[in-house]
This record gives structure tokens, sequence and C-alpha cells, in this order.
């Protein structure tokens, strides 16, 4: 089993590509797994992510490879499958089936079929999972406060794109987007080159905090990679916000203005 504590250097994946692959016995597939609720995984949770045949809808699939991550540690995690070329058929159909154990129990699970064409395939592969325990009840900030509650209402559901981080105006030609949960406390978008996701915690007094950020891994050149970097912090450093002239400002704890934001275009 490959042991690994968190998912780091999926770009440098991405570089043990198909055509890479034709020096060796094995090709490789490359991606990340993830889901949205707003929860850590224990120390003794273990993911599997398998390449799998399902030519035949009326027969359970078959395993042609996997990789076993133990410790999964926290998401995205990212895996690398290697597989033998000569272990796929012509004319069948394959795909990614992943998921996420702890004592035995499952916890999360793909629920879409995520389809791979195994001796063509370069890009990385993003499985989404979905929660196979039912229900969780919302986790609690230090303070006891329910991270759960609703969003205000002048941010709920809106859709934001960076125009200055701290005093600096954002990178000319890159787009960073802020994008709210309609009926639950989350927030994603675009940090300039991944996608990312995080939750919202919002205390009694109006106050919010930002957490639990988890992106795409991929690599991009500058000044891309520096303003994603530089915004993930922000939203890390996020304990207030205010809404003024259809401008969005993000505060830290002492009120400095970690970045500002103007609506999205598709608002």
């Amino acid at each position: 089993m490959r042991s690994v504590a968190k998912p780091i250097g999926l770009s440098a994946l991405a570089a043990i590509t198909m055509a890479g692959s034709a020096f060796a016995d094995t090709l490789t597939i490359t991606g990340d797994i993830a889901y949205r609720e707003r929860m850590a995984l224990p120390l003794n949770a273990v993911a599997t992510v398998s390449l799998i045949d399902v030519s035949l809808a009326d027969a359970p699939s078959t395993t042609i490879a996997e990789d076993v991550i133990d410790p999964a540690g926290q998401v995205p995690i990212g895996f690398v499958i290697d597989f033998d070329p000569d272990a796929i058929a012509e004319g069948h159909s394959y795909a990614i089936a992943a998921r996420i154990e702890v004592d035995g129990e499952l916890w999360f699970i793909n629920d879409t079929t995520i389809s791979v064409e195994p001796l063509t395939r370069t890009e990385l592969v993003s499985v989404p999972l979905v929660n196979a325990r039912g229900t969780e009840p919302a986790p609690q900030t230090g303070d006891g406060k329910k991270a759960g509650a609703d969003l205000p209402a002048d941010l709920a559901g809106t859709g934001w794109v960076l125009t200055m981080l701290g005093a600096s105006p954002s990178a000319e030609g890159v787009e960073t987007t802020l994008v709210f949960g309609e009926t639950d406390p989350s927030l994603g978008g675009i940090g300039g080159c991944n996608t990312y996701g995080g939750s919202v915690t919002v205390q009694d007094d109006g106050n919010l905090s930002i957490s639990d950020i988890f992106s795409t891994m991929m690599a991009c050149e500058e000044p891309e990679m520096g303003q994603e970097h530089a915004f993930f912090d922000a939203l890390g450093a996020t304990s207030n916000y205010s809404i003024d002239d259809e401008t969005l400002t993000l505060l830290d704890g002492e009120g400095n203005t970690v970045a500002t934001l103007a609506p999205h275009a598709s608002e």
C-alpha cells in the first residue's frame, strides 16, 4: 500500500503521462478525489481508487488496477493508478471508482460514472464523492457555534470577482472568482488556476470565517499561481465582511482589508 499524508504534488504527477510511460511496462492514470462536506477524515481513514471494466451492464465490474491510500489524509486526496496496458480490451468501457472507508465502514463513494479511456488518458481525473453514511451533524467551531448556520441574505447565492488583494490590484488577465452557496454555508470558484471550495462559519454577531479550503492541484504559470495562493491566504484570514456600493470587502480580525471583489458579470 502507498502511504501519503496529504495530496502534495499532483502537478508533478501530471508529468507522468501516457507518452512518458511508453518506456515502462505500465501506464498511469492520476487525479484526485474530494467531497463537499465540512468535515475532516479521521487518521485511520483509507481511500481506494480503482480502474474498473464496466462493459457488462448485467454483471459486476472488474477491477483492472487500484491505488490504496493509507492513511487517506484530507481531501483533495491524490491518487496514482498504474496498470498493465495489456489488460485493456478493445471495445470495452472503463471508469474510475473511488471510496473512503474508516474501520471497514464506507463513508464516501462516487455515485456517478467517471468514464476514462485508459490507453489515451493524459489529463488529471477529478472524482467527486458523496456521503454514504447519511446526513452528518454540522461541525462545531472552537467556541461552540455551529458552522452550519445559514449564510447572510446578502451573501447567499452571490458571485464575485476579485479586484484587489489587500492594497494591490488583481493581476491583469487573471480572473479569480468567489461564489457563495445558496442553501448551505459553502463557497467555491476559480482561484486563478484551480477550482476550489470551502466552508463558511457564521457567528451569532454576524461575523464569519472561511475554512476547509480545498482545490484541484493543477500547476499554472505566473501570475495565475501567485494570485491564487495569495487569495487562498486572504480567505483563510477573513473574519468579517462588508458590502457597500456593490463591492464586497473581506476583512481580517483587525479590520484590515484582505480582498476586494466586484459582482461577477453573470450575477
